[in-house]
């Protein structure tokens, strides 16, 4: 690859694994490990004898041969550290949620394009080759039409204490279900329960209200006896389940209802395994932005897909503070 170099910013828990792949991808010598923790970049250095470790982001972003920065840092410090990549020229990766704000994201969609910078948000699921397989039988209408479709994102741990279960593990379901329909919802309904802390909800339950009649249900929890990852799609023709968890990640049923003489009659032809591309999802969402930086591209979870996300969780907040109150996407946007 062209790109002279890359800069991690942030190597705790998460960006270790962003560090590895853009090592893989690009090679030690060309990528930047950037990070506020001495301790956490000598723990490093045993592991990547060529990766360039150092605490001076601003340093990193005065460098010429430094074309794009990889943040991985706490939510709090996603604008703002974007924000002053941005504004250095430098393409920027963001972990997700993209911002705090819509406010926030819209500034940095904008400096973007001021700024001739492509913007990316690690969407991660959007690029699971299961994920990636739905939306083509989906576009290419071999589900049928879309009735309902629902997730489950639950586990024993860990337990959040600056952010609540919408905002920790909501994300990756609503980028999927926006990905997956190819719209935002018009409204959002959620509930939680507290049990743990206060004021951080421990449990989340969200409805999304899309166009043409199609509802979307969102249970996420960290306070569960399973550790579940599926998203289960009914439509009228066939249906079909991603389960992160299961050897066979995407399963497509052969079910639908008809309606004979006034009757309903269950048609069940059996399931049938959907072969998948063996990758890594983060694998692939990092060279997809280094794919996206070398053509000049926009990338597929780009800045206004960050938007997008980011709305319908300021929508879903909303409605937690109201008890389960409607709320329009117009309401935030």
């Amino acid at each position: 690859m062209s790109i002279e170099g890359l800069a991690v910013v942030g190597v705790g828990n998460w960006g270790k694994n962003l560090l590895r792949s853009f090592c893989s991808l690009l090679g030690e010598d060309r990528v930047i490990a950037c990070d506020t923790d001495p301790k956490r970049l000598q723990e490093l250095r045993s592991h990547y004898s060529s990766v360039r470790m150092t605490s001076d982001l601003t340093a990193i972003l005065n460098e010429p041969q430094v074309e794009a920065v990889v943040i991985a840092t706490p939510a709090a410090t996603h604008f703002t550290l974007a924000r002053e990549a941005l504004l250095a020229g430098k393409h920027a990766f963001v972990e997700k949620p993209i911002a705090l704000r819509s406010s926030e994201a819209q500034e940095l969609i904008n400096l973007a394009r001021q700024n001739r910078c492509l913007l990316m948000v690690d969407h991660l699921l959007e690029y699971h080759p299961a994920v990636e397989r739905l939306r083509q039988l989906i576009d290419d209408g071999e589900l049928g039409k879309i009735l309902y479709l629902y997730s489950q994102r639950l586990n024993f741990g860990i337990v959040r204490t600056e952010e609540n279960a919408l905002w920790s593990l909501g994300v990756h379901d609503i980028s999927v279900m926006l990905y997956l329909l190819g719209e935002a919802p018009q409204s959002v309904r959620a509930q939680g329960a507290c049990y743990l802390q206060g004021k951080i909800e421990d449990l989340a339950l969200v409805t999304l209200e899309f166009s043409k009649h199609i509802r979307a249900h969102i249970h996420l929890s960290w306070l569960d006896p399973q550790k579940v990852r599926k998203l289960t799609i009914i439509a009228s023709r066939k249906m079909a389940i991603f389960d992160e968890a299961a050897p066979e990640k995407l399963i497509l049923l052969n079910k639908h209802v008809r309606k004979e003489g006034g009757r309903f009659s269950l048609q069940d032809e059996g399931a049938t395994p959907i072969a998948l591309e063996d990758q890594e999802p983060l694998q692939a969402a990092c060279q997809h932005f280094l794919t996206c930086m070398e053509k000049a591209e926009p990338p597929r979870s780009d800045g206004r897909d960050g938007l997008r996300v980011l709305q319908v969780l300021e929508a879903a907040q909303r409605s937690l503070t109201r008890d389960g109150e409607s709320v329009s996407l117009a309401e935030v946007g």
